[in-house]
């Protein structure tokens, strides 16, 4: 377990690292792709151009009347993934006790964890099923929009049998998260769940820059641009 500890930590830093690297890489060359002509047929945008963009790329109407049922997975999905994110920053904040001082109490923020890890995994089976199953689905699917899938459906699936079976204090993690910023680096908690979960979840931080999942960070940034531009 020690081995698995110090490889949390390396993978700790580098994920970071990548993360933050990459997404500047990205952003820059987002930035950089041609914006085609302006031809000045439109009228300078409004604040309610602006919503109509923000629509457009949170609640995807287009896909709503495409396809109601992959609209409901994906708003599952990418709403629990917002949850989530916002549940791991208690790694670097406590937030638990914010919770309470809005009125939600600790018990009720553990199962909020928990429900929405569940949903998120349900809408991770129902992508992994759709490709597999549903025929012009499977025919364009390439080994990577597979391979994110799964691999994000164990970092979830590990995460919510940790939590439940295995839960580990939010003030040690707290603490380990805190050292690796101060790089003044303590162990993580020897847990072999919560270590499998983190490392897991390091690993696909790493990929996410360079794979599938940063199509998000992607759409909001083009948003912007169309914004700007205009």
């Amino acid at each position: 377990m020690t081995f698995l500890s110090y490889l949390v930590v390396i993978f700790g830093y580098l994920a970071l690292l990548v993360f933050i690297l990459g997404i500047a890489y990205r952003i820059w060359g987002w930035a950089r792709l041609p914006a085609g002509f302006s031809w000045g047929l439109f009228p300078k945008p409004t604040k309610w151009t602006v919503t109509s963009l923000i629509w457009k790329a949170f609640a995807w109407p287009t896909l709503f009347k495409a396809d109601k049922l992959l609209w409901i997975g994906a708003a599952c999905f990418h709403v629990g993934i917002l949850v989530l994110f916002v549940g791991h920053l208690g790694v670097f904040a406590d937030v638990a006790s914010f919770g309470e001082r809005l009125g939600i109490p600790a018990d009720a923020s553990y199962l909020i964890g928990v429900v929405v890890g569940i949903v998120v995994g349900i809408a991770l089976v129902f992508y992994v099923t759709r490709r597999i199953l549903v025929t012009k689905v499977r025919e364009i699917s390439s080994f990577s929009d597979h391979f994110w899938l799964w691999f994000l459906l164990a970092v979830v699936g590990v995460g919510i049998y940790a939590r439940i079976f295995h839960e580990v204090s939010s003030e040690a993690v707290r603490e380990f998260a805190t050292s690796l910023i101060t790089l003044n680096t303590i162990l993580p908690p020897q847990n072999l769940w919560f270590l499998i979960h983190t490392f897991l979840s390091e690993l696909f931080i790493i990929y996410s820059v360079t794979g599938k999942p940063i199509h998000l960070v992607g759409q909001l940034f083009t948003q912007y641009i169309l914004v700007s531009k205009e």
